[in-house]
């Protein structure tokens, strides 16, 4: 998606939650069938990996203002 957005970031798609998991981020038994999901969460991080702003909801109908996401992102330059 980031490439054809043309953007200069990432995205990261984590289908079998490895990172999920490790972050701690899994809503067990959350899905439709009762399988695991992902909590809904945004972060951005800067080069070094360090998180710089965080988002995370118990609600996955539920995501964060795009103008927020854009100012943590230009916080960054």
């Amino acid at each position: 998606m980031a490439e054809r957005l043309h953007l200069g970031f990432r995205f990261l798609a984590d289908r079998d939650l490895a990172v999920t998991r490790r972050y701690g981020l899994v809503h067990a038994h959350g899905g439709e069938h009762g399988e695991d999901v992902p909590t809904p969460t945004t972060a951005v991080l800067d080069r070094s990996g360090a998180v710089r702003w965080l988002w995370i909801s118990d609600n996955f109908q539920v995501r964060p203002d795009a103008a927020e996401v854009r100012r943590a992102v230009r916080g960054l330059e």
